[in-house]
């Protein structure tokens, strides 16, 4: 009996430091397949929105299997094939099994089981209320971010007055809420995690649709009134630090308080990472902060973010969040304010060989961009009316793409008439150049001094500021 009852524990411990340590297996079967590749996309956990692959082969048999370590619920997907691709709930320690027809990936699927009872019911979820393409949805540019929103919501936030926008987008999330309030009826297998996970995916898109009306779309005149809308939802909340929609409100909200509140004279990263420091508490917290520091690395000189790095690294309970970020800082040193750019020596859309070396005693300007990122465009628009009134044989503006293809680059650098050096980077994004000048998202420009030296960036870019600031540096 005692031996009985020593087994019985030790398979107990096991199953709990497998829940623990967060292993999850994600496996299946895809009848028929052709296509031998299959992919895992899964969002980073450190306090960015940007996403890894995981790849791996099926075997003879049409079988996969995914071994992944995870610490929080998450949603991911799995892509099978060019243009196919099915989103996924995950929680530490699950083991989901799924198997589909590989001539009709998304439409065939199934989660076995009583571990698939969560994405049973989220593709019935996503069937009902299915998700805009990226590239179909619009923008808004405000304070530091882009403000997503789809189709239907832009033209309402242009269309309806403020209390009719706001019973609208209301109309929409109680439909959500009420949906799944149903499934918790009809489906008592789904984990109350799953369930609260959903819920925040309909409470804070909401919450993000009345933040693009009231401050993304520059309303004005708005009743300050307008965006007590907050109240209604929790703005640290642990659990959902992985959320997708959390993530994008509270980004948002964090920059909206920031830009229309009285703010002392901050670099508007470092603002916003003391501002999230007083209305965020505990993991949320952490997040947040990192994530902010991060984009200011990323898109302002280093030296005014340094007080609010060395706060974050020394003070923070969750260290977790500071090795993306530490790493992000150890790169931006390469490209700090005074530091040698990288050279490089490239063909333009001529052919024509281009090195940086060769403008040493002119002002450069490069930027990375790619016809399908939408901010890239205007950019490029941008720097085009600043071409012309800058003097050309002192300022040179070279445009590198990250394009898939040299085509594609060439035939939209043509058609629109595009000013300045043109060059383009096999491999994207994974590219040498982009490696070397530690591009990680678009749009992303630099300014190179008459010495080959990196010069600092201007606090705007809109095109009157980026002309002065350029003429100065001559």
């Amino acid at each position: 009996m005692r031996t009985l009852m020593t087994l019985l524990l030790a398979v107990l411990l096991c199953q709990s430091a497998f829940a623990q340590t967060g292993n999850t297996q994600i496996s299946g079967t895809l009848h028929g397949a052709s296509w031998k590749k299959i992919s895992l996309k899964i969002g980073k956990n450190q306090a960015n929105m940007s996403q890894y692959s995981v790849d791996t082969q099926l075997n003879e048999d049409n079988e996969f299997t995914f071994d992944i370590s995870l610490s929080e619920p998450q949603f991911v997907a799995i892509s099978y094939g060019p243009n196919s691709w099915v989103n996924l709930y995950v929680e530490p320690g699950n083991q989901i099994e799924l198997e589909a027809d590989s001539k009709n990936f998304d439409r065939t699927v199934y989660f076995k089981g009583s571990e698939g009872a969560n994405n049973r019911v989220f593709q019935t979820y996503m069937q009902q209320f299915p998700k805009e393409s990226k590239f179909k949805r619009k923008q808004y540019k405000k304070g530091t971010l882009y403000y997503e929103v789809p189709t239907d919501i832009f033209s309402k936030i242009f269309l309806l007055n403020p209390s009719a926008f706001a019973s609208y987008a209301q109309s929409i999330k109680q439909h959500k809420l009420n949906t799944i309030s149903a499934y918790v009826l009809s489906f008592p297998d789904i984990s109350p995690m799953f369930v609260k996970q959903l819920r925040a995916n309909a409470e804070y898109e909401w919450a993000h649709y009345m933040l693009s009306y009231g401050y993304a779309s520059n309303k004005r005149n708005l009743d300050p009134n307008f965006f007590d809308f907050a109240n209604e939802i929790a703005l640290s909340d642990d659990d959902l630090v992985n959320n997708p929609a959390y993530r994008q409100f509270i980004k948002g909200w964090i920059d909206y308080r920031f830009f229309s509140g009285e703010t002392p004279d901050y670099n508007h990263f470092a603002g916003q990472y003391f501002l999230a420091k007083e209305e965020l508490h505990g993991k949320t917290r952490a997040f947040f902060q990192s994530d902010i520091l991060i984009r200011g690395l990323k898109k302002t000189d280093m030296s005014l973010m340094l007080d609010a790095y060395d706060d974050f690294v020394k003070s923070t309970e969750h260290q977790e969040y500071t090795t993306s970020l530490r790493g992000v800082f150890n790169q931006k040193n390469r490209a700090a304010v005074g530091s040698p750019a990288p050279s490089f020596t490239m063909a333009d859309i001529n052919g024509n060989p281009v090195s940086l070396n060769d403008f040493i005693g002119k002002v450069v300007y490069v930027d990375f961009w790619a016809t399908w990122c939408r901010p890239c465009l205007s950019k490029i628009s941008m720097t085009k009316t600043v071409q012309s009134r800058v003097p050309s044989s002192e300022v040179v503006f070279i445009h590198i793409s990250l394009e898939k293809t040299a085509k594609k680059w060439r035939d939209s650098v043509r058609f629109q008439n595009l000013g300045g050096i043109h060059l383009f980077a096999e491999g994207g994004i994974d590219s040498e150049i982009a490696k070397a000048f530690d591009v990680s998202m678009m749009p992303a420009y630099f300014i190179i001094d008459r010495y080959g030296n990196f010069a600092p960036k201007p606090d705007k870019t809109d095109a009157f500021t980026l002309q002065d600031y350029l003429v100065k540096l001559l």
